[in-house]
């Protein structure tokens, strides 16, 4: 009975500290946007949340605001990715596909590209199908290519639908 009474107060709690949450981020995308780097660095440091740590990840590994420190820059996606957030994951998962600030690794790249492919990310699906059909960082498995291809093409990805006529599929 006394657990009904705490909730709502509990909830309040929750949604009153909700805006707060998110506005660092807002006012770091703010600044971002209107290029004024220094605050936006500085509002999404304070703010540390995984789209935070995104764009702060992008920020270094493009010298905006800050120099270049691709190094860094994983080290913050990375972070970002270990928290869920898809964008980070297919970043992150692009990196070590191309090999770019980092040494080249395709089996990290699968494994980020999977958490991508997971959420929904239709560019993740079809890399991930992709390196399926190469065996490519993944044992070579038309099953799973196919099976991923087909959840990319299902949204609408022109190459994956493509591929799949190519490979004989529907």
């Amino acid at each position: 009975m006394r657990r009904a009474k705490i909730v709502p107060y509990v909830l309040v709690g929750l949604m009153l500290a909700v805006p707060s949450v998110w506005a660092g981020y807002d006012a770091g995308a703010k600044a971002y946007l209107a290029k004024d780097y220094k605050r936006a660095l500085r509002e999404f440091k304070a703010d540390g949340s995984p789209p935070s740590q995104y764009v702060l990840g992008i920020m270094h590994f493009k010298g905006e605001g800050v120099e270049v420190d691709k190094a860094g820059a994983v080290k913050l996606l990375r972070a970002s990715a270990e928290r869920g957030y898809l964008k980070a994951q297919y970043s992150l998962a692009v990196i070590y596909d191309k090999g770019d600030g980092v040494d080249q690794d395709q089996p990290e790249a699968a494994k980020w590209y999977r958490k991508a492919a997971e959420q929904g990310h239709a560019q993740s699906q079809f890399n991930l199908g992709l390196m399926y059909t190469n065996g490519e960082g993944v044992e070579k498995d038309r099953a799973e290519a196919v099976k991923w291809l087909r959840k990319s093409a299902g949204q609408g990805h022109v190459r994956a639908q493509k591929l799949l006529r190519v490979m004989g599929e529907k």
